[in-house]
């Protein structure tokens, strides 16, 4: 398994979806333990109905003193994204430029056809 360096991870810079405030990933687990979530894309049918899944987990994580970040590549669907509330955590996106993080495979295979029909009803 692919070791991640945290620290060289930490430093890819995120721009807040609510404020436009560009903040190092690290300075969000600083304080708290931090759960992020990536995105593939904001207006991505399967990532919004993941963010909508994923954000029923907030009150537990919050309760237990954890929070829950989104991140996506791009602002293409953020606003219909935010407006739609399809995320409880706080959302920021990751700049193009900065695309430089190593993502590790998930360790399993999940067939996405019904996923991707649920998202749309």
């Amino acid at each position: 398994m692919a070791k991640v360096n945290l620290s060289e991870v930490g430093k890819n810079l995120l721009k807040s979806a609510d404020s436009g405030e560009k903040v190092e990933l690290q300075s969000l687990w600083q304080d708290q333990p931090l759960v992020v979530f990536f995105l593939r894309r904001f207006g991505c049918q399967v990532c919004r109905w993941m963010a909508a899944e994923i954000s029923k987990l907030e009150p537990d994580l919050r309760a237990n003193g954890v929070s829950l970040v989104g991140v996506g590549p791009e602002e293409l669907g953020l606003q219909e994204f935010k407006e739609g509330g399809f995320f409880k955590g706080c959302k920021h996106n990751l700049p193009h430029a900065n695309m430089t993080l190593n993502m590790m495979p998930s360790g399993c295979e999940i067939r996405s056809g019904h996923i991707q029909a649920e998202a749309r009803d």
